[in-house]
């Protein structure tokens, strides 16, 4: 037990969905690495599958109250962020109901318990910890009594304003219509409203940091940059071997798909390239393979075969999703039009699934995993015939990904935009004697995200002496075990909490003058939208 606050706090995490993405790793992180200096935790989540989510909330370790509710993620594929909002408001009243009944249990019949919360009575925390939504800090803080602070991965008006803005472009528009605007409006009020009763903000990112200043003008207020931080223990060969074996332990005989996936993340003999992502259109995954097509052509014309090497994309993947549907099968064909053989194995059963070709896998060049099992994924990563990870997003707000590559000593091929700036120290290549000359701090490659760049990065990565990986690698291990460790997130996110505690007992006025503010403030935007509408009519910009 590292126990370093004056106090032992009892601490709630609020989070959508604990899946099994870059925002849930820093969740259960944080979790984990509160719970190792002494503090009391628990997670409350609207969404929990034990066969899709990270080792330490099924295993025990953490504490996870799945709060069932009713509410859909969408509706006809729509409205997801008012889905988002009631998920949270019932996640949110079953918590309170909750603590009321265990601080007062006469107050209902105990045959109610179970019919208004998923949650068994719990006792009060003294601070609460909320991310991506914030809709019930309000609720949270002034109802439950207790000081909330949020985690703000990216502002929501933001990413919902760029896809929006894509799939606008994509119809052959300029732009979201008024009337998408008009949806909108109140939603992103209500997102900087409610987030301004928290009693700390924290964000990612310098980059994400920017952004919410510029978003959230009104607010005036800077919130302060807490890095995620990964467990590097979590690599060490021995304890991942160790967590393998006990995987394969549990899940007893394995099926055919699963024999071949094991053999894919095991394998040693063939030089490999990995991709890991959400499987979202917004990752750019195809950028990937578009590099990885374009470097075998470079290469081949250089007299270097690489055709032995394969490329391996992994990552997140919910049948529930629509998005995560429809970017599996862009991305196989695009695999198809520029000559590269694929394939893709589902580790957990799926509806039509063949057995593999465990002949043809050994010469594939593209493998497509999704929804990797955590102990597997870990094992990728630590292969020895992985040479490097392929991150492809632009504009990422943070990135957990890289981090963990990088832990594991591998170069990281990233784009230079948002987060990985301040993750990836950029290598500096030299033609003259097709080597890096910065090894002592460089940790990968920040390139513009596009194919031509992409691939030329990637024929000086795969073109580079091995010792130069391997050198660079180690330097990546440094870094991120400096800068980027569970223990220096943990004392910073410890620190935050403690301070927000220690704001003591919440007001009853408190919430007074932001309500006020926003409803002010919902009244005049909305008033002033209308009049611009009645006035300008078609002619004002959709």
């Amino acid at each position: 037990m590292d126990q370093t606050s004056d106090r032992r706090l009892r601490i709630a995490f609020i989070h959508p969905d604990l899946g099994i993405g870059g925002a849930e790793r820093l969740i259960v992180d944080a979790a984990v690495g509160l719970q190792r200096r002494g503090h009391e935790v628990e997670i409350f989540t609207s969404y929990h599958d034990p066969k899709h989510c990270f080792e330490p909330t099924r295993d025990g370790t953490l504490l996870v109250h799945h709060m069932k509710t009713l509410f859909p993620r969408s509706i006809a594929g729509s409205f997801h962020s008012i889905c988002a909002i009631i998920q949270q408001l019932s996640l949110v009243l079953q918590l309170l109901f909750s603590l009321l009944i265990f601080q007062s249990p006469g107050t209902f019949p105990r045959w109610t318990y179970s019919l208004l919360s998923s949650c068994p009575p719990v006792a009060s925390f003294d601070v609460v910890f909320m991310d991506q939504q914030a809709f019930g800090v309000p609720w949270i803080k002034l109802l439950g009594g207790t000081r909330v602070v949020f985690y703000c991965h990216f502002p929501d008006k933001d990413i919902s304003n760029s896809i929006a803005k894509q799939r606008a472009i994509a119809r052959g528009q300029s732009g979201p219509s008024a009337i998408r605007k008009l949806y909108r409006l109140p939603l992103d009020l209500i997102e900087e409203a409610t987030m301004d009763y928290s009693d700390k903000i924290c964000v990612n990112s310098e980059f994400t940091q920017k952004h919410f200043v510029k978003s959230f003008f009104r607010l005036r207020r800077n919130p302060r940059v807490l890095y995620p931080g990964i467990d590097t223990s979590t690599y060490d060969a021995d304890k991942v071997t160790a967590v393998l074996r006990k995987f394969k332990g549990e899940i007893g005989e394995s099926s055919a798909v699963q024999k071949a996936v094991e053999e894919v993340v095991t394998a040693s003999d063939r030089p490999t390239l990995i991709s890991i992502n959400r499987f979202e259109a917004k990752k750019n995954v195809g950028l990937a393979l578009q590099a990885f097509a374009g470097a075998q052509k470079e290469l081949a014309g250089q007299g270097v075969d690489i055709s032995s090497h394969r490329l391996v994309i992994a990552g997140g993947y919910d049948r529930r999703v629509q998005d995560n549907i429809a970017t599996l099968s862009e991305l196989q064909k695009q695999a198809t039009q520029l000559g590269l053989s694929h394939t893709t194995l589902f580790f957990t059963t799926q509806p039509g699934q063949k057995d593999p070709d465990l002949a043809g896998l050994k010469s594939v060049s593209v493998i497509f995993l999704p929804s990797l099992p955590g102990a597997l994924l870990n094992t990728l990563l630590l292969n020895p015939s992985v040479q490097a990870l392929l991150y492809t997003p632009t504009d990422e707000h943070f990135g957990i990904v890289p981090l963990e590559a990088m832990a594991c000593g591998l170069p990281v091929l990233a784009t230079n935009t948002g987060g990985p700036m301040e993750s990836i120290v950029d290598a500096v290549w030299d033609s003259t004697s097709s080597s890096f000359t910065n090894l002592e701090t460089g940790t990968g490659l920040l390139r513009h995200p596009s194919a031509t760049v992409w691939t030329g990065a990637l024929v000086c990565l795969l073109s580079a002496p091995a010792t130069d990986r391997a050198k660079m690698g180690e330097t990546a291990k440094s870094r991120v075990k400096e800068r980027f460790s569970l223990e220096a997130m943990t004392s910073a996110l410890e620190k935050v909490l403690t301070e927000a505690e220690a704001k003591g007992t919440v007001r009853g006025d408190e919430g007074f003058y932001q309500m006020a503010s926003f409803v002010g403030a919902l009244v005049v935007m909305m008033s002033a939208w209308i009049y611009m509408r009645y006035k300008y009519g078609p002619s004002l910009r959709g």
